[in-house]
């Protein structure tokens, strides 16, 4: 969900390899580098539903890294903003504060979180480089 007619800033990383968050509905494009915080802007200006996708070949899981959100008015962001805190809140409680790099082993952790709050960007889940299963 994003506000229609308000600036609205992502701060875009990686946590295994580059990706590319590209909302080009809204005219946003920013690499996701592992380390790095790439912040990229925009201000909808239209109500209705957007896509976002992976713009960079990034590994097995590449094609399925799409999603989308909506652009509603400022009014109905802020209620859905509000009830999702609330929502939200047992799961982000147990998230490691935002940093550009991860110790590997709080990631399963974050998966679990991701899994428990219904948030699965992609196939759901981070597979570790040395990870041989895939499903």
């Amino acid at each position: 969900m994003l506000p229609e007619g308000q600036w609205v800033e992502f701060h875009v990383t990686s946590i295994d390899v580059i990706h590319s968050f590209w909302a080009y509905q809204l005219g946003v494009k920013a690499d996701a580098n592992p380390g790095v915080d790439n912040v990229a802007f925009t201000r909808p200006e239209h109500l209705g539903l957007f896509q976002v996708h992976c713009a960079e070949l990034c590994g097995l899981w590449h094609g399925a890294m799409f999603n989308g959100g909506e652009v509603v008015t400022v009014a109905s962001f802020q209620r859905w903003a509000a009830a999702t805190r609330i929502q939200l809140a047992d799961v982000t409680r147990i998230l490691p504060p935002y940093a550009l790099t991860y110790d590997p082993t709080v990631v399963p952790q974050m998966n679990k979180a991701m899994v428990k709050a219904g948030i699965a960007g992609a196939n759901g889940y981070y597979y570790p480089p040395g990870d041989p299963v895939q499903p």
